[in-house]
């Protein structure tokens, strides 16, 4: 090689090529462009979503087998079938605006056009009251003016017009997640986006499941692709089957050992009333498992709704593990905040009346719920009762609590260390609880379910009667 070679000045090279500028980057196509800036958990990948989507058709094929649910389940999941795929395809910007458009799809298939259209202006009048650019003192106000014209126009003849089917509807969008939404609102310090507001009310599977878990606000909007999004649908279909097992079993038990009241007589009936009674649960514990389950293949994750509530070992367990939205619910809005009024008080008497509160909130608001579902207030003696006696205990366990304070974790045995010995004594005391619990609840819930006090007093004593 040359002295000169790659000399700026002795090179032999034109000045042309000697001052080109670098060719421009090529500008990114329009497919680059609509996914460009998604998260890392929204990433596709082919083999992960066909495996779901292959269990989402098994979980289809077993509801379509058992006609799981009626029409409206049905046609619910031919919706989620169908939307599931294109939300899943969707730029991430889109996501939200797809799960609302299958949505608001699925109540007007489910309950036509008449019902949809009146859910809809009902539902955007609410919304629209929100958003108002007044003070969340006043909103609460015009909200609660609202429905209550709601509530006691209901039977009068200026809302003849309406189906009648459209109470259970708005009321299992409205009634629960409003209040939520409005307690969210006066803590928020910025704006919530429309989106978000418009998407938390129109939950697809709300339209086949009326007694719909209070599905938290800002859980469900954090939630939103907060995980890998193959590991969410995986999730969500787990809990969609187990809530389709349950579902097979409520059935199993309702048509084939389900004892009426009517037909106790002698210990073993009374028995089998009591457990199968009790039992009958399954149907809301499976349904708000699907419901809870199709949200997360829309790529919502959100907790479980129960967790083997059978097997609680006390009142303050069973709280936690049965309808856990609802519990969550109560000690966010009742709870803490009588605990924090009352915090000058002595730490046993606050946590006391702040239960004592929660139960009685629980019971006015079953009566609420009843209200806009089946066109009754519900309010009888076997159900104040049923949620007294069940606060009391509840009461005595939280007290007990208190008093032994957090529970200890247990500490991992070392790599070199002997695995300690079976803790049967342990384990024999749990089953002890367990078992005291079960019986007292399937006890409570049969008077729970008894139309009198009378009537129910009346089968514990056939039930206890020696045959």
């Amino acid at each position: 090689m040359g002295p000169n070679v790659g000399n700026p000045i002795t090179s032999r090279t034109t000045p042309h090529q000697r001052f080109q500028p670098p060719a421009p980057e090529p500008r990114p196509g329009w497919v680059e462009r609509l996914y460009a800036g998604e998260p890392k958990h929204c990433k596709r990948e082919l083999v992960p979503f066909l495996r779901n989507l292959l269990f989402f058709g098994l979980v289809f094929a077993v509801c379509r087998l058992y006609a799981t649910e009626g029409r409206a389940f049905q046609v619910l999941l031919q919706v989620a079938g169908v939307a599931f795929p294109i939300h899943y395809l969707a730029p991430y910007r889109w996501k939200k605006a797809v799960f609302l458009a299958a949505s608001v799809a699925g109540l007007f298939l489910v309950f036509g056009a008449d019902v949809g259209a009146v859910v809809v202006g009902l539902s955007a009048a609410m919304i629209g009251v929100t958003r108002l650019p007044i003070s969340w003192n006043l909103r609460a106000g015009i909200l609660a003016a609202f429905t209550t014209f709601l509530a006691v126009g209901r039977p009068v003849s200026l809302f003849d017009q309406a189906s009648s089917v459209v109470w259970p509807v708005i009321g299992s969008m409205f009634m629960f997640r409003l209040i939520v939404y409005m307690y969210e609102l006066k803590h928020a310090k910025k704006p919530e986006p429309m989106m978000d507001t418009v998407g938390y009310f129109f939950l697809l599977p709300n339209y086949c499941f009326m007694l719909f878990p209070v599905v938290d606000y800002r859980t469900w909007q954090r939630g939103f692709f907060a995980a890998n999004v193959h590991d969410v649908q995986r999730r969500g279909l787990d809990m969609t089957f187990r809530g389709v097992v349950q579902l097979i079993l409520y059935r199993i038990i309702d048509q084939e050992l389900l004892i009426p009241a009517s037909d106790v007589a002698g210990p073993w009936s009374l028995l089998g009333f009591l457990a199968f009674n009790y039992l009958v649960y399954l149907q809301v514990s499976g349904q708000f498992h699907i419901a809870c389950g199709m949200l997360h293949l829309f790529g919502y994750q959100l907790p479980d709704t129960h967790h083997r509530y059978l097997l609680a070992t006390g009142f303050t367990d069973y709280w936690r593990r049965i309808n856990i939205y609802w519990k969550d619910f109560m000690v966010r809005l009742v709870f803490n905040p009588v605990v924090f009024r009352l915090k000058k008080w002595p730490q046993p008497a606050a946590l006391a009346a702040a239960t004592a509160v929660v139960f009685v909130v629980t019971w006015l608001l079953h009566g609420y719920q009843s209200f806009w579902l089946r066109g009754t207030w519900g309010f009888t003696v076997p159900d104040a009762v049923f949620w007294t006696v069940l606060g009391a205990l509840v009461m005595v366990n939280v007290q007990l609590d208190a008093r032994r304070g957090p529970a200890r974790p247990r500490l991992k045995p070392k790599a070199d260390e002997l695995p300690a010995g079976y803790d049967y004594k342990g384990m024999a005391v749990r089953c002890a609880k367990t078992a005291a619990t079960f019986a007292t609840i399937t006890l409570l819930w049969s008077l729970w379910n008894s139309p009198s006090l009378a009537a129910w007093f009346d089968m514990l004593a056939r039930g206890l009667r020696a045959s």
